[in-house]
């Protein structure tokens, strides 16, 4: 889980150009003993996230909980060796029982969670009367590749400190106008914190958990100019909301150089893609493992259903197919999706290739089926919710149980949920599923164009700063595969063949959320392992 415990997913292209803030003179220093309430309102996607939260500087202590309590995540600093503690409380579903709750722990060298974001980029601008009562004005504001960034927050005084009650961000694309992204975070009912809302010893599920370290690995030097690297890391940070302690300063610092380094080095090159700076250049892999966090199938797995053809008639049949074949254009794939802050690419990748299945044979009516579900339920399948899951089990889980729309069964949390299926009285359900044969570019081929999406597991530490153009890197199959897209078509482009390949990072990322995957060479193990729906 990046930043050791938790890191607000947003993914957008980067490059350093100038940051600002507007002029003001007012100092504020917001409260950092407190217990919060509040509620997270993204208005572009309509989803409302509560949450309450708990947190105390004096006692270098954190919590958050969401939904009521369903998730419950503490942040616990041992003051002495300057580790934190995290236990992350979520409900767990298996065929054997329902919505039992469980205990995960780990350690990190990241200070607890303070959810009160840092006034360093603001300034005071106005003040206002928000609930009957006045209200500080502060605003920051970004210029970023052509996307700007508005920050809002309303602060009440109270006596002598000031306490948020309302932040709003709202990113526009600079040259069109259109607002890209639109979020508003309200808090309320805000005290002092109870001493006894930190003490894990408390939660019953947590009390046998072992806690596991999570190594931050340094990071090299290169010959770039420092001033060029400051420059560019102040850039960074205000663009993304940083606000480092200490000597992590020096280590995200040295993280950010290295990835700095491969972007510049990589796009002078001039191949068939691009890399670019975004949010994740100050993470190492460990902390980005929820990013990527399908893991791959045993080699020797196969699907519910035989592969009907030999490699000759595949051969055969690939001759006979379109030179480029692309399901968006057929309107058979729903549009793309955002994970966010949840390990749970195994189930968009999943999802996507039953959606797209079922429209190819109803009618072209794309249904926009639940991960959520899938998330909650599947825990008895080798999945682990937000936790990473595997590709075969959940076809297998599919099969079994089908699966509900999202509009059923809820919207989708980032977060592990309780299972609600039984509640659904209609799923959607497949026939079986496939294997596609390994290493086989003409089989990838032919079951896309006969049967539909193919989800693939693929190693994705490399594409994480993919902009453009038809990706190909000759190492990337030296490493296991970590992180599960869907297949959705393939052409060829001034001679050079490539795969259609949707992600779940949303549609900032890449090309539209998509990426072009060369053909060759198994690029990073995408000819691997891929599974099909049959509907």
């Amino acid at each position: 889980m990046a930043s050791g415990c938790v890191l607000l997913f947003l993914i957008f292209a980067f490059h350093p150009t100038f940051s600002y803030v507007l002029d003001g003179s007012k100092d504020a220093d917001i409260i950092t003993e407190y217990h919060v309430k509040g509620e997270s309102m993204d208005l572009m996607s309509g989803v409302l996230k509560p949450f309450e939260a708990w947190y105390s500087q004096k006692n270098n202590s954190s919590r958050i909980d969401y939904y009521g309590g369903m998730v419950k995540n503490f942040y616990i600093g041992e003051n002495d060796e300057n580790i934190t503690k995290c236990y992350l409380v979520y409900p767990e579903t298996t065929e054997e029982y329902t919505n039992n709750m469980r205990c995960r722990g780990f350690s990190t060298d990241d200070k607890p969670v303070n959810i009160f974001p840092s006034l360093e980029t603001y300034t005071y601008t106005d003040e206002v009367t928000y609930n009957n009562k006045k209200a500080q004005v502060w605003k920051s504001e970004s210029l970023e590749d052509g996307e700007k960034e508005m920050n809002t927050i309303y602060l009440h005084e109270d006596k002598g400190s000031y306490i948020p009650v309302w932040l709003e961000t709202k990113t526009y694309n600079e040259w069109s106008g259109s607002l890209m992204k639109h979020r508003i975070v309200r808090y309320f009912d805000v005290k002092e914190p109870v001493e006894e809302d930190f003490n894990i010893t408390k939660v019953k599920e947590c009390e046998d958990e072992e806690i596991a370290s999570m190594d931050i690995k340094d990071s090299g030097t290169d010959n770039t100019y420092p001033s060029e690297i400051d420059e560019a890391f102040f850039s960074f940070k205000i663009q993304h909301k940083r606000n480092y302690k200490g000597d992590e300063h020096e280590m995200r610092r040295k993280i950010f150089q290295d990835n700095l380094r491969e972007v510049i080095e990589h796009n002078r090159k001039n191949l068939s893609y691009k890399k670019t700076i975004n949010e994740f250049s100050d993470r190492t892999d460990e902390e980005l493992a929820y990013l990527t966090a399908t893991k791959p199938s045993i080699i020797t797995d196969i699907g519910s259903v035989p592969f009907p053809y030999s490699e000759e008639e595949v051969n055969r049949l690939a001759e006979e197919l379109p030179e480029n074949y692309d399901m968006r254009i057929d309107g058979y794939i729903s549009v793309v999706k955002n994970q966010g802050r949840c390990g749970s690419c195994w189930s968009f990748s999943t999802t996507a290739a039953v959606e797209g299945a079922l429209a190819r044979s109803n009618g072209d009516r794309v249904l926009d089926l639940s991960e959520q579900s899938l998330v909650d339920c599947s825990w008895g399948y080798f999945n682990g919710g937000c936790y990473g899951g595997l590709i075969k089990s959940t076809f297998e889980y599919i099969l079994e149980h089908g699966i509900p729309t999202e509009r059923d069964y809820g919207s989708y949390l980032e977060e592990n949920g309780y299972c609600k299926l039984e509640n659904m009285t209609d799923v959607y359900r497949i026939k079986g599923f496939g294997r596609v044969p390994p290493m086989s570019v003409n089989a990838m081929k032919l079951v896309l164009y006969k049967y539909g999406p193919v989800t693939v597991t693929i190693n994705a530490s490399p594409i994480k700063y993919y902009a453009s153009g038809i990706f190909y890197d000759l190492g990337c199959n030296q490493r296991r595969s970590n992180h599960g897209v869907t297949v959705v078509g393939y052409g060829v482009r001034d001679g050079a063949t490539y795969f259609i390949v949707k992600n779940s990072w949303g549609e900032n990322w890449g090309e539209d959320g998509y990426i072009l995957f060369s053909t060759l060479n198994n690029n990073c193990n995408i000819l691997e392992e891929g599974f099909y729906p049959i509907v």
